[in-house]
């Protein structure tokens, strides 16, 4: 543990690697801006989709919109858990970004790469989500695969930087009478 100077309070920032918490508000903020670009093509270049196929008006607007709205709840996780206390942000943020943000993330990368491999091996040559008409172009074949990536990479920095603060709380909640 380190004392956080002039607080007397300890933090779980010796646990982690300095170029995580970096690295986690770098990708929830290319998260967020990949949500943006989609709102400003209008759904035209959507992940793992072709060209001009995507979700446009209100049905691309609402969706992206969401998942803005929670990468910054997510920055505020990460603002909170890296640093002295930061009472400003509740705790149960960081609670519900680490018991449920995370598990989404790996479920979604981890069933993604499951579904590239069965293709792959011609197992399942249109996989497990169909994939007959929505990726029919290279764009949309590659920005699926590196969108796929993308959470799985999301997935591991965000438990590097949540990770510490997740362990310190459980002992804190263990060690109450």
């Amino acid at each position: 543990m380190v004392r956080v100077p002039g607080t007397g309070t300890s933090t779980a920032g010796s646990a982690r690697p300095a170029w995580v918490v970096p690295a986690a508000y770098t990708w929830v903020a290319g998260f967020a801006l990949m949500h943006v670009l989609a709102i400003v093509s209008n759904g035209g270049y959507g992940a793992g989709v072709d060209p001009g196929s995507g979700d446009s008006g209100i049905g691309c607007v609402l969706p992206n919109a969401i998942v803005i709205a929670i990468c910054c709840v997510a920055m505020g996780v990460i603002h909170r858990t890296t640093g002295p206390p930061r009472p400003f942000v509740p705790a149960w943020t960081v609670r519900a970004g680490a018991w449920i943000g995370m598990p989404l993330l790996v479920l979604r990368g981890a069933a993604t790469a499951v579904d590239e491999c069965l293709r792959l091996t011609g197992a399942m040559p249109y996989g497990m989500f169909d994939q007959r008409e929505n990726a029919t172009s290279a764009w949309a074949q590659w920005s699926g695969r590196a969108l796929d990536f993308y959470f799985v990479l999301g997935a591991v920095v965000l438990a590097l930087a949540l990770g510490p603060w997740v362990r310190k709380s459980r002992r804190q909640t263990s060690a109450r009478p």
